[in-house]
């Protein structure tokens, strides 16, 4: 399988001062940078909800189990591209100036994109303001494609003009200084992964009967359970502060690596009024429901954090849940948000309402890949690429890596090929 590149190809920072906002595109060495000035962000934000309803309209073409009809594929990637060519239009303050250097930059600096067998580029979106806009859906890397595929591989050609099918695109979290890059433990050559789920969802059970397949996982839960309530005897708070923390408040010899949540949330917009607007709503086989709402989970870190012992490193987290774009395509980022104060190393999230036996079979080939030896971002371009050439479908487009790609298992799972 192909590897990440072993560092960034491009680096995109934000900046700001009296004279606006910019975005600066670094390349390797010392290449010039690449200045975009853009609007500012409440304006970025709208630009960017226009485009989530394009999102949502190609996603209806998306939406089948099988495999997609060429004609379909290609139309969902044409109405993508005019997408993400007027947001940037509308988003950039030099878009005249700066149109033909973007794609020769990308192209320039990420040489391999074109390369199915090439080390596959890195794009790494320092935190900040550049979070806002949907790098991973903007056909970076030819501005000028407007459709037109004849085949699968004319097909496969064309959506590698999207930086989320043709790089690993990560974007960064809140990590302490100096930080050391983590890794996910086995132990007693097993990653130990905690799933919580919505069982009335079919791949949230599909994805149960995977973790329990795998010897190479340690199972806890699913949470809820029949007879495990959740969050059970403490928090979801103090969970997460806590990795080797169970539902019962006990402490297991092993810290949890992975935290998998297949449910279904709430996302609503800060002024829509509702109480509790970011919501993961999780359900047992019974019935029996738990909602875990982001508001009280932010209100519960600072005495867990209090009572956590330190040293046990994060999980990371894989939220294959279904995620509405209300405000913006990416309201993902506040659902992150105690993930994000909680420094877990990685967050995977989706941007849309996804099929849900779809997401069974992305979250499959990716936990496949992981336990094989390979990294996060490696994992996640794979299973990307799995659901393109099985099934012509660009829903991988929809994952989005927050964090660091280079996570890998070690040492690998007992069996792990």
């Amino acid at each position: 399988m192909t590897r990440q590149a072993a560092a960034p190809n491009v680096t995109i920072a934000a900046q700001g001062d009296e004279h606006g906002h910019r975005l600066v595109l670094t390349g390797p060495g010392n290449t010039e940078p690449l200045v975009l000035e853009i609007v500012e962000q409440s304006v970025l934000r709208q630009h960017g909800a226009r485009f989530g309803h394009t999102v949502a309209r190609v996603l209806h073409m998306w939406q089948r189990g099988g495999r997609l009809p060429l004609d379909d594929a290609d139309r969902s990637l044409r109405a993508l591209a005019e997408a993400g060519r007027i947001l940037l239009t509308r988003s950039l303050r030099n878009a005249r100036d700066v149109y033909g250097e973007l794609g020769e930059r990308m192209d320039e600096w990420c040489p391999a994109w074109r390369d199915p067998d090439a080390a596959v580029p890195v794009v790494h979106v320092q935190r900040g303001a550049p979070q806002v806009l949907p790098w991973e859906m903007l056909p970076l890397f030819d501005l000028n494609w407007n459709g037109g595929a004849k085949d699968s591989t004319q097909l496969w050609s064309a959506a590698r003009a999207f930086p989320g099918l043709s790089a690993i695109v990560e974007r960064g979290m809140e990590q302490p200084a100096g930080a050391a890059a983590p890794g996910l433990r086995t132990s007693g050559g097993r990653l130990p992964l905690r799933f919580l789920w919505h069982a009335e969802y079919p791949g949230a059970r599909g994805e149960l009967g995977f973790f329990r397949s795998r010897d190479g996982i340690r199972l806890d839960g699913p949470y809820p359970g029949d007879e495990v309530p959740y969050p059970g005897t403490v928090s979801f708070a103090e969970q997460l502060a806590d990795p080797t923390l169970g539902t019962d408040g006990l402490r297991a010899r092993h810290v949890h690596q992975v935290l998998h949540m297949s449910c279904h949330t709430t996302v609503a917009t800060r002024d829509s009024g509702a109480e509790d607007p970011l919501v993961f709503h999780l359900a047992s086989e019974n019935g029996e429901t738990s909602d875990v709402s982001v508001e009280k989970v932010l209100g519960g870190l600072f005495p867990a954090w209090d009572r956590a012992p330190g040293g046990a490193g994060m999980p990371l987290v894989f939220l294959n849940a279904c995620s509405t774009a209300v405000q913006d395509p990416f309201s993902l980022g506040s659902l992150l948000e105690p993930f994000d104060y909680n420094r877990n190393p990685g967050v995977i999230g989706t941007v849309a309402r996804l099929p849900d036996r779809l997401a069974e079979a992305f979250s499959r080939r990716f936990y496949e890949t992981l336990l094989a030896g390979h990294t996060t971002g490696e994992a996640l371009h794979a299973a990307k690429w799995d659901l393109l050439h099985a099934r012509r479908n660009p829903l991988g487009l929809l994952y989005v890596l927050y964090g660091d790609s280079t996570l890998r298992v070690h040492p690998l799972p007992v069996g792990a090929a």
